[in-house]
This record gives C-alpha cells, sequence and structure tokens, in this order.
C-alpha cells in the first residue's frame, strides 16, 4: 500500500505539488475576488461619469430636446409658479430643478406670490430673447438645491462633492439626500436602507418615490384616468385617483370644517393636492409658501443653520471688541496697560469673605506691610 495519491494517469503526485496546486488555487481565488472588486468599483466610477454628464454646462439648457433646437419637454412643475402653485405668465428655469416663477410682482397679484421680484425691463427683455433666451434660478446657478424630502439645502456639483443627487427620470427635477431617499424607499429594512444610501452617494442613478402610488406601489398610466396621478406639491407624496384618501378632497366640506386639498384641471392629467402634512392657511389656499430657499451667495451656511444659535464667528474676540468700541467712540481710545504696583487687582474668590481674616491680596494695602 502507497500512502501517496494517485493522479488519473496513474503518476504518483509528491507533497510538494499537492501543496503547489493548492497554493495556486488559494492565489487564483484572491485574484478572482480583487477583480470582482475592482470591476464593482468601475462600475460605480462609470455610473459617476454619466451622472456628471447629465448635469448642464453654464450657458447651455438641461432640456436635450431644447438643446437640438426641437420642442422643449414640459414637466408638468412647468405649469404652475413653485411658489404660489398658481398659473398665469411664467419664466421656466433651463437648470436641473425644471421650475417655473411668477417673474414680477405683477403676474403675481392674483394669487398673492412672492415672484422672482424681476423688473419689467428685465422681463420684456428675456421675452425679447424667445427660445434663445435662458434663464438659471439661484438654485441651479450656484449648484445648491433643496431635498425634497427634508428641505435642507445641499450642494448639487457631481465634480465637488455631492450632497444631494437628482432623480433619474426625464421630467423629474427633485433632489434628495441619500439618506432621505433611502429611508423612504425602504422604511421598513434598516439594512436595506443603509445600503441603498451607500450606493446613490456612490453615483447609482435612482428613481425617487413621486413615480410610485404610496398606496398600491403601481407607476401612473396617463391614458387610464382612474391611473393618473395626483401629486403633492411639498412633499414626496403621490396616489393614483382610485387610491386617493377621503380627507385630500375636490371640494371644501363647511359642515365638518375640512378645507379643499385637492384640484383637477391645474396640471395637465394629474391632480394638484396637498396632504394632510402641510397645514392650509385660510387666507391664501395653500399651506406657507416657506418652501423655496435660494442659497445665499454671501453665507452659504445661512440657510442651514439653527437661528437662535450663534456659530463660532459670530462670537468676537477680545481684540475685536476692542476694535469696535474704539469705532463707534473715537475720542476714547483703549489706554495702554498698566504696570507697577497699580496694575496689581484685587483677587476674586468664590470663598465667603469670613475666611479671610486679613483683606483680599491687592487690596486695603496688604501687599504694601
Amino acid at each position: 500500500f502507497c500512502p501517496r495519491p494517485v493522479c488519473r494517469l496513474g503518476r504518483r503526485t509528491s507533497p510538494r505539488r499537492i501543496c503547489l496546486a493548492r497554493s495556486l488555487g488559494e492565489i487564483m481565488a484572491v485574484i478572482k475576488v480583487r477583480m470582482s472588486k475592482l470591476r464593482k468599483a468601475k462600475s460605480v466610477e462609470d455610473s459617476r461619469h454619466k451622472s456628471a454628464s447629465r448635469e448642464p454646462k453654464e450657458g447651455q439648457s438641461s432640456n436635450p430636446k431644447r438643446a437640438n433646437g426641437e420642442a422643449p419637454v414640459e414637466p408638468q412643475q412647468r405649469e404652475v409658479c413653485a411658489f404660489c402653485d398658481d398659473g398665469g405668465e411664467l419664466i421656466c428655469c433651463d437648470g436641473g430643478c425644471l421650475r417655473s416663477f411668477h417673474p414680477t410682482k405683477e403676474h403675481g397679484e392674483r394669487s398673492m406670490c412672492t415672484t422672482l421680484g424681476l423688473n419689467e425691463a428685465k422681463w420684456q427683455k428675456h421675452k425679447a430673447l424667445g427660445e434663445k433666451g435662458l434663464y438659471f434660478c439661484e438654485n441651479c446657478k450656484h449648484k445648491q438645491h433643496q431635498c425634497f424630502a427634508c428641505g435642507l439645502l445641499g450642494s448639487s456639483n457631481l465634480t465637488a462633492g455631492p450632497e444631494v443627487f437628482q432623480c433619474k427620470e426625464q421630467k423629474c427635477g427633485h433632489f434628495y439626500h441619500p439618506g432621505c431617499v433611502a429611508k423612504i424607499l425602504y422604511p421598513d429594512n434598516k439594512a436595506k436602507a443603509t445600503c441603498f444610501e451607500q450606493c446613490v452617494a456612490g453615483g447609482l442613478e435612482f428613481s425617487c418615490p413621486v413615480h410610485k402610488c404610496k398606496r398600491c406601489k403601481e407607476a401612473e398610466n396617463k391614458h387610464d384616468k382612474e391611473m393618473q396621478f395626483a401629486v403633492c406639491r411639498r412633499c414626496p407624496t403621490v396616489y393614483h385617483r382610485k387610491c386617493l384618501p377621503r380627507d385630500i378632497s375636490l371640494i371644501e366640506d363647511e359642515e365638518e370644517a375640512t378645507p379643499q386639498r385637492a384640484w383637477d384641471g391645474i396640471l395637465p392629467d394629474q391632480i394638484l393636492i396637498y396632504c394632510r402634512k402641510h397645514e392650509i392657511q385660510e387666507e391664501l389656499g395653500t399651506p406657507k409658501r416657506d418652501h423655496i430657499v435660494f442659497p445665499d451667495v454671501r453665507n452659504p451656511g445661512a440657510a442651514e443653520r439653527h437661528r437662535g444659535a450663534p456659530q463660532r464667528h459670530d462670537i468676537p474676540d477680545e481684540d475685536e471688541l476692542l476694535d469696535r468700541l474704539a469705532s463707534c467712540n473715537p475720542s476714547q481710545s483703549p489706554q495702554p496697560a498698566e504696570t507697577g504696583r497699580s496694575r496689581v487687582k484685587p483677587i476674586d474668590s468664590f470663598a465667603p469673605k469670613h475666611l479671610f481674616p486679613r483683606p483680599h491680596p491687592g487690596s486695603c494695602g496688604w501687599l504694601d506691610d
């Protein structure tokens, strides 16, 4: 009996060859794992470049059909003003947000709209340019967009550390933080939400929640009226017509004091709604109109700062305080520091005075004794 193993050809295989074969197998396994990681990293990098290629260049429209000289794609959000959700004469943003706004105060008088505040001369100049006239809102101009879920501003610059990412659908102009969209899409699975958040942050393209009904999770069918969407203008909440809750009504119920929350005929083939998360203001007929935030170029962090919390740069140091005092009262300039015995000051102590049988150091001439 020979303890050595025998190969298929009947030859005996030495232990050294067996060890070499095993080593080669382990090496190939490691190479396969590393190659799979490289392929995954390359796919993520390719998706990043693909997303970056979607970002419009300065002076170029983000709408591909308009850039080619054809009729522009008109998403539903272009039909009404982003401030007041009313129609009329609007100026359309050619950036990624795909929103429209009332340009002048006159255009927003009927709906009490905030408007962009353009003067009539600028508005007429823009109208005279026609299709050649491009307009970019402050968000698209500075690549700072709001997350449609939480409302906070974030950088959307795909080439310099983005914080919010745009939905991949062509007619959708909504941006999201990876964590916000992950929680909405996977509310009951924390592991999937975490994995999805990391993938979106790595460049994975995604379809946002406004493209699926909140109740039945099905997509929209514009050819079937019952399957058309009712879209909330303040958050990513969407229903089919047939799935619309009863408390989101197309008419106002005075007996039950239920305000109107849905309007048909404003958006093409869709219903405009405000879901129950948003309180209707009686004088406006809409929720509060503080949902649009433009970036403050002078102070980029102003939109995210807590109003009552002083920031580090808001607290002046001693030199700055002296400069401010001098500028407020020039006749009284800061005195030079005292020297010698006269600069000695009483020492503050938290101890009771009865513990000191003699005066505090530096007072009443103790140091002079």
